[in-house]
């Protein structure tokens, strides 16, 4: 690519992370199907935190979504720029297991801006099958890690693929002037809230979330709501080089796949709780603290 491809490629990146910078999600919360939201929370100064089925959001709505999601992965170097700009992307594309998504997001009601968002992806079969048949479709991190999770991490109750999820896609808007750490915080807690509530409401009841990431970053927050986290160690995950997000193994450090049994009944009760009594501590860093506390996580190693 010439210096002058350059320039144009540069000045496409910038124009649609500009866009999404500037995008207007205001009416989403109630532009959702009444069946397909999952959890709703407004707060008086403006901040709203939203999980809703795929299929239950507007199509308008879903391109403010996932321009976002490309948006913050361009910036964070974690999509290819030249794929985007070769493409002309937008937003990122979404289909396939899209329509088995659950999209969790928190955003400021007042400017429509999403401020932090996290997704949850089902298995892409529709029907159950048991993990371990090696026929049965890989969820995204199986596929980048080439590898069956579930050859590998075992749990005390049998489960299906329905009963499973992938977390997908945490991230959040640029740190704007004016945010401090207590607002950051907040924001977290917030969505963490939402996303365990909305965890419980989906059926058949998720027994066992799956993703991958760096030990030191996503899975280590994983940690802070979760008892137990198994990371498998020795898999080389890549994407191919023609797929948009293939920086995702060449931009990290050491990505680790990993898989943790779900909360559920009295122990996501707990949990939920904890989250709403951390938020409504007068110290937000020690309500944070003891909530983390009180879960206790841990990290098991499996060497393959």
């Amino acid at each position: 690519m010439n210096g002058t491809q350059t320039a144009v490629q540069d000045r496409f990146v910038a124009d649609v992370r500009a866009v999404h910078d500037r995008m207007n999600l205001r009416g989403l919360a109630a532009a959702v199907r009444p069946d397909d939201l999952l959890y709703l929370a407004r707060r008086q100064d403006g901040l709203v935190v939203l999980a809703a089925r795929h299929q239950g959001i507007p199509h308008r709505y879903l391109l403010g979504i996932y321009g976002f999601r490309l948006a913050q992965y361009l910036r964070l170097g974690f999509a290819s720029e030249e794929l985007a700009y070769r493409r002309a992307l937008f937003t990122e594309p979404h289909g396939g297991t899209a329509a088995n998504e659950v999209h969790v997001l928190a955003m400021d009601e007042r400017s429509g801006a999403i401020l932090r968002y996290v997704s949850l992806v089902g298995a892409p079969d529709g029907a159950p099958q048991d993990p371990r048949d090696a026929a049965r479709p890989p969820f995204p991190c199986e596929q980048a890690h080439r590898v069956n999770l579930f050859d590998h991490v075992e749990f005390d109750e049998p489960v299906a693929t329905r009963e499973i999820w992938e977390v997908k896609r945490l991230v959040h808007r640029t740190p704007q002037a004016g945010d401090d750490g207590a607002t950051r915080l907040r924001v977290t807690l917030e969505l963490m809230l939402g996303f365990y509530t909305a965890l419980g409401r989906i059926r058949p009841a998720v027994k066992v979330l799956v993703g991958d990431g760096e030990e030191g970053v996503a899975i280590q927050r994983t940690l802070r709501s979760l008892r137990e986290i198994t990371v498998l160690e020795g898999t080389t995950p890549s994407l191919p080089d023609d797929d948009l997000m293939f920086p995702l193994y060449t931009a990290r450090e050491v990505v680790k796949a990993f898989a943790a049994r779900a909360p559920q009944g009295a122990e996501l009760d707990r949990l939920t709780d904890r989250l709403t009594e951390a938020l409504a501590h007068e110290d937000l860093l020690h309500g944070f603290r003891s909530m983390v506390g009180s879960v206790g996580g841990q990290l098991r190693r499996v060497a393959i």
